[in-house]
């Protein structure tokens, strides 16, 4: 998977183009000055750590600087300069947030990305602190559990983690031991790939997801290597001989735990539930709370945290200046001639179509499934996807999502999403819109292109073979528990065989 990062402006910097501003890169001596600036703060969300903030430094690109006492990092990850966090520390925090955003403004000014400007990870103590002339959106809050509980695991609402933890123990050869970098840190490291390939295999995702779960692979990575200078504690699980899991946490305050990162052999059934109830019990009983992170807006991933039952949610929001209010002078262009059955027209959207492309996502795929504000806009700007839409009377009717990926034998496409406004639908925007797509990959000499769809959604289907799509693996369980859908390939060669064509046809004509 390729790196989503689109800045490669430090040519005239000596390779780094944070100097000019002042920002230093964050090195393990820095350790003791971050947290010193965390301890100030009441709310510690699992983000406010120095361990959690070196291991993430290079997947996002974390820069940092003191201002007016207060530590201020930034965040590079998608293009634009943000606020990884408010500052925090003993100092003027609010006059260091006005120093940050200037920086900020600046460098997306520089580098083109005005509109980008942001503070990230805000707690509900910090919101109280953005009054006025900011914009506040909620972002997935911390899952935070008793963690006593989390070591019985007693209870009607937990007996399937409890009997998932007893079926491991008694089906295999369980052990454990603590995590020693020079020992272990070879062994995790591979089965940290290996849990990376089952992910892809058994559970595709959206691709914002999948970017992410590249860059938790490099910061898992940082975190084996640099455990002991991070204060980690770790634990190994075993089944006999065979490695099978891994765990790494922290202490947040004096009241709570954070579990960092857990990974485990997927195909040892039972072996999440026991490595996290043993790692509480072992390393972790003297804390009250046990914090394991956010959810990243992923259903199934919320699904599963949600049903360890969390004692509470800590709340965060991502937080935006709001700008004054430009009032431009519009003058219409001339009305010219329209054929009599005059077709929309469609072409790429742009970051100014953000409200309109939100709005269409919730009413066509509902709140849980729908893109979120932030990742359409992480979209727009992306140099591996693009957005494409159809207008009808500077209306929004339909849109599609083209994802592309460089591989050893050249650039294939993903389809990732199409959609059509419920009040336009018959009328043929959907193939139209499919058709647009596949001009704009023909033009770009792109041919092989993929897609997922429901299975049980036989007019798409029928839309996507009509267009020479076939179909080449069924996906169980797709979109949740009983939702199967289909893999579909247009390629170039080999052509479809006579029966993928035939049934096809079949399809094509069932939905007609």
């Amino acid at each position: 998977m390729e790196d989503d990062d689109s800045s490669d402006d430090g040519a005239a910097d000596g390779g780094d183009p944070f100097q000019r501003y002042g920002l230093e890169p964050i090195r393990l001596e820095d350790r003791e000055v971050f947290q010193q600036c965390f301890s100030h703060c009441r709310d510690r969300l699992s983000d406010y750590s120095f361990a959690n903030t070196y291991i993430w430094r290079e997947p996002i690109h974390l820069r940092w600087k003191r201002i007016r006492d207060c530590l201020c990092v930034f965040a590079n990850g998608d293009g634009g300069l943000t606020l990884l966090f408010p500052p925090v520390g003993p100092g003027d925090t609010m006059a260091a947030l006005r120093d940050c955003l200037e920086v900020c403004n600046a460098y997306n000014a520089d580098f083109g990305f005005d509109g980008c400007t942001r503070v990230e990870y805000v707690s509900r103590e910090m919101l109280d602190k953005f009054r006025g002339q900011f914009r506040a959106e909620p972002m997935s809050g911390d899952y935070v559990y008793h963690t006593q509980r989390m070591i019985d695991l007693a209870g009607g609402d937990l007996a399937s983690k409890r009997q998932l933890k007893n079926r491991y123990a008694r089906r295999y050869e369980a052990r454990t031991e603590d995590y020693r970098p020079e020992r272990h840190a070879e062994l995790c490291l591979a089965l940290l790939e290996k849990w990376k390939f089952q992910s892809e295999e058994r559970h595709p995702v959206r691709p914002i997801t999948e970017i992410r779960r590249t860059k938790e692979v490099i910061a898992s990575a940082e975190a084996l290597r640099h455990s002991d200078a991070l204060g980690l504690r770790g634990m190994m699980l075993y089944a006999g001989e065979q490695l099978v899991g891994f765990t790494l946490g922290e202490m947040l305050d004096e009241t709570a735990c954070s579990i960092l990162i857990e990974k485990t052999d997927r195909e040892f059934t039972g072996s999440a539930q026991y490595i996290f109830s043993e790692f509480c019990r072992q390393h972790w009983s003297h804390a009250e709370w046990c914090n394991v992170g956010d959810d990243w807006e992923i259903p199934s991933l919320a699904w599963t945290k949600e049903s360890y039952r969390p004692a509470h949610r800590l709340d965060k929001w991502v937080v935006h200046p709001v700008q004054p209010v430009v009032k431009v002078v519009y003058t219409p262009p001339p009305v010219q001639a329209q054929a009599e059955s005059p077709a929309p027209d469609g072409h790429r959207a742009e970051l100014r179509d953000l409200d309109a492309l939100v709005d269409l996502e919730n009413r066509c795929f509902g709140q849980h499934d729908a893109f979120s504000r932030r990742q359409l806009r992480y979209l727009l700007r992306s140099p591996h996807a693009s957005v494409h839409v159809i207008r009808r009377d500077d209306r929004i009717v339909a849109e599609a999502l083209l994802l592309r990926r460089r591989g050893r034998n050249g650039t294939t496409a993903r389809l990732y999403s199409l959609a059509v406004d419920s009040d336009f639908r018959g009328q043929g925007f959907g193939r139209q819109m499919l058709a647009q797509c596949l001009d704009v990959l023909g033009a770009q000499g792109i041919g092989t292109v993929v897609l997922e769809v429901a299975a049980d959604n036989a007019p798409a289907i029928g839309l996507y073979a009509s267009a020479g799509f076939v179909k080449t693996k069924l996906l169980h369980d797709y979109y949740a528990p009983g939702k199967d859908a289909w893999k579909m390939r247009l390629s170039p060669s080999p052509a479809p065989t006579p029966h993928e064509a035939q049934a096809g046809r079949l399809e094509t004509a069932l939905a007609q």
